[in-house]
């Protein structure tokens, strides 16, 4: 059975009756997810380097074509840059690629925790916890 991943509320489901098939998967899950971590990370630096070669090239269009209706200063300079579309759209790419990034920390760290849990269920299920009858008994003995 192939397991696949990427709904996180899913992914981050216990089947406590299942431990052995979680115990299995999580490290493929949390692969999964660190992969995806990966290339949010590039597309963050792609998104980056398209910014900044964005502003470069619209600061030395308006250098080269500076505008006619008002005193051409480092101040203008810089607000015509900052009101470009261009710089705009390459600014708002960067900050959903920085979500995206942020979003994928979130998830890695959702995934680690779901493996510390099945550690910790493994742990209470080796010590009966979970063991109904053996609660019962130990209750039927005090009771004696």
């Amino acid at each position: 059975m192939i397991k696949e991943f990427g709904n996180l509320s899913e992914d981050r489901e216990i089947d406590k009756l299942r431990l052995d098939e979680e115990n299995v998967i999580q490290p493929s899950k949390y692969g999964y997810y660190l992969d995806a971590l990966a290339q949010a990370k590039t597309e963050l630096d792609r998104a980056k380097q398209n910014y900044e070669a964005t502003v470069s090239a619209r600061s030395l269009y308006y250098r080269r074509n500076p505008p006619t209706d008002v005193k051409a200063t480092e101040a203008v300079y810089t607000d015509l840059v900052n009101t470009d579309t261009q710089v705009l759209e390459a600014k708002d790419a960067l900050i959903r690629a920085q979500e995206a990034v942020n979003v994928m920390y979130a998830s890695v760290a959702s995934i680690e925790d779901v493996r510390k849990s099945i550690d910790n269920l493994v742990k209470l299920q080796l010590s009966s916890y979970y063991n109904s009858q053996g609660m019962d008994s130990a209750r039927d003995k005090l009771n004696q």
